[in-house]
């Protein structure tokens, strides 16, 4: 029976002793050792990067004799001192006018009677004019005027950057200044059909430097105007054949035609139809290929060529080239090629707008017409003209 007790007491001592191990657990930030009182450290302190400056965010917890907080760095001598005041749930101090690179905090907080807080370390850091001087806007691929519309195509954004968007303004019809927000995963173009002509916009792209900022940084906004029409009064132009008298009834289809500005209309407006043919009259009628060569007489570098279609049922229904290559020369004789298309619409009688990828600058193109639709020997084109920059 004796034997019995004792070993009932035992267990109960060993119980008692594990009890009161749990309860020193959660109450051990506030057991006075040696008669000191430790205040409850930060809980799940976290650090947040910023333009220099990192915020630091913790949760107050239950302490209620917290009055301040000390925030030290660079092994202690570097220290900020902040108040901690109301009845918030969580603590957010700035630690502002910091250097730019990398952090490691130590926080301590005290009581009113100046008792200190078991330390915790929060590593972060404070971003400066180095990580501004890298920032780069988003690049346009090119800004051009689209008859009374300006459109705008993007490159790619370098996402691996941390871009977030990018702000594209401009002036509209009504003389005022709109904003248009660019995701950075977006490609698509801008289309502004509000876009008063001959101003210049603006674009800047916004960058958050790591999950954790507060911040967002920006590039420095660049201005331009968008890219019109070469002037092409200085041009001059030739053909591999052209029709000499017939098509048009007013003197023929000479390559001329595609330089004058006018769209063929129908006989009956009253207006002179004109465009290009080639050579479809004689025994010797010429098939593909067919080209028409410019001379510039300046250096341009070349982003866009426009081509548009005659105005009538022959462009729409056939007797047009579809596949095409662009061409540039700087003496008129040795050629390169720039760019080949198979998609000339024969049914879109606007301008029709295809890219040239160079960084070259040419004062000769050439348009090289390879096939047609319908298997048809003819080419014809209303108008033919340029978007690109001119070079000295």
């Amino acid at each position: 029976m004796k034997a019995i007790i004792r070993v009932i007491l035992s267990l109960s001592i060993i119980i008692g002793i594990g009890g009161c191990s749990s309860m020193e657990d959660i109450y051990e930030e506030y057991i006075v050792y040696g008669g000191h009182i430790y205040p409850q450290k930060p809980t799940d302190p976290r650090g947040y990067s910023g333009d220099k400056r990192v915020v630091l965010k913790w949760k107050k917890g239950v302490d209620s004799s917290i009055t301040k907080a000390v925030v030290s760095w660079d092994d202690g001598r570097q220290k900020r001192e902040f108040d901690i005041v109301g009845n918030s749930d969580n603590v957010e101090l700035v630690v502002d006018n910091l250097e730019e690179r990398d952090y490691s905090f130590v926080i301590n907080t005290y009581d009113a009677d100046g008792n200190k807080s078991v330390p915790v370390e929060v590593n972060s850091r404070a971003y400066g004019d180095v990580y501004k001087s890298s920032l780069y806007n988003r690049t346009i691929n090119i800004a051009y005027i689209d008859v009374d519309k300006l459109v705008v195509e993007w490159n790619e954004a370098d996402l691996t950057s941390n871009i977030t968007k990018t702000e594209f303004r401009y002036i509209n019809k009504e003389n005022e200044e709109t904003k248009i927000v660019v995701d950075a995963q977006s490609n698509e173009a801008l289309v502004l059909n509000d876009y008063k002509m001959g101003t210049e916009f603006s674009f800047q792209s916004f960058f958050v430097p790591d999950t954790t900022c507060v911040d967002v940084f920006e590039a420095v906004a660049e201005i331009s105007k968008p890219l019109t029409i070469i002037d092409r009064s200085d041009w001059t132009i030739t053909a591999s054949s052209y029709e000499p008298t017939g098509q048009t009834g007013y003197g023929g289809a000479n390559p001329e035609r595609v330089l004058d500005g006018v769209i063929e209309n129908t006989a009956n407006a009253g207006l002179v139809p004109t465009y290009w043919h080639s050579r479809h009259s004689g025994s010797d009628v010429p098939g593909y290929p067919h080209w028409l060569a410019v001379n510039m007489k300046k250096k341009v570098n070349i982003r866009r060529v426009v081509l548009q279609c005659r105005n009538d049922a022959n462009c729409r229904s056939g007797y047009s080239f579809s596949n095409f290559t662009i061409q540039g020369s700087n003496d008129g004789e040795n050629w390169v090629d720039l760019e080949t298309y198979d998609i000339y619409s024969r049914t879109d009688v606007v301008p029709q707008y295809y890219a040239v990828d160079t960084k070259e600058n040419f004062s000769y193109f050439k348009i090289v017409m390879n096939k047609s639709y319908d298997n048809s020997p003819y080419a014809h084109l209303a108008e033919l003209s340029i978007l690109g920059e001119e070079r000295e």
